[in-house]
């Protein structure tokens, strides 16, 4: 009989610090909608930054991000070493996991990552791809996944993460993300639900195409906090 492998020990994250903003974002859209696109293209992540990448499909780590190269790693010890390692300094890095995407596989990325929390050091942007094929519920997301998006502000965790329908994550990550990034939907129910979570007219989102629909630009809507803070844009995925 295979022996279980050793959990990870890890620590806590440490210097809580409230003055850091909520930014977690939220990226809606159906499939060609743009998502990894904009995660890649636009400047909610800044060139320079600190960013990890829960990367099943390998989004990421193919070429560079923002001009820098992603380290690929496999297995989460080597993986967790090196984001150690590189919390150490203050200069911007590219970590990526390839792991299928399975709710197990996620929790211990999220507690590799939620050890790695500092709130007197540079923002770490958490990139999760594939969330709701990694979700076993849509209720409360539960464990250091859940705690990465209810606790991990005041550690400079910033989480950004992907999926196509409202209906197939957790509540918390919808409640604890006042961004969202929302390209061309699949369905009246996810229109529904982004208006009346938002306030966003239900036209405005009904009228967004995906790239495949627009000649390989996407359309999308940048929802912030506030009320009517909400502009408009485009990002080409052909490239």
């Amino acid at each position: 009989m295979a022996k279980k492998p050793k959990p990870l020990r890890l620590p806590l994250p440490k210097n809580s610090n409230q003055a850091h903003h909520a930014a977690h974002t939220a990226y809606i859209a159906a499939t060609g909608g743009g998502k990894t696109t904009a995660v890649k293209k636009l400047d909610l992540i800044q060139r320079g930054a600190q960013v990890v990448f829960f990367d099943p499909y390998e989004n990421y780590c193919r070429d560079k991000f923002k001009g820098q190269n992603v380290q690929r790693f496999t297995e989460f010890a080597p993986f967790a070493h090196a984001l150690v390692s590189a919390r150490k300094h203050k200069k911007g890095f590219k970590i990526a996991l390839v792991k299928q995407a399975t709710h197990s596989n996620l929790e211990t990325f999220s507690s590799i990552v939620w050890s790695v929390g500092d709130g007197n050091k540079p923002l770490l942007n958490v990139v999760v791809e594939e969330l709701a094929t990694c979700s076993e519920t849509s209720a409360k997301l539960k464990g250091k996944s859940g705690e990465l998006w209810r606790g991990g502000r005041q550690f400079g965790l910033v989480v950004h993460s992907m999926f196509q329908r409202m209906q197939e994550v957790p509540k918390t990550v919808s409640t604890q993300s006042p961004r969202w990034w929302v390209g061309g939907l699949s369905s009246s129910a996810d229109v529904e639900a982004i208006s009346k979570a938002r306030g966003v007219a239900p036209d405005k989102l009904k009228n967004l195409k995906t790239a495949k629909q627009n000649n390989g630009i996407a359309q999308y809507l940048l929802i912030e906090e506030g009320i009517d803070n909400v502009k408009s844009g485009t990002v080409n995925c052909k490239n």
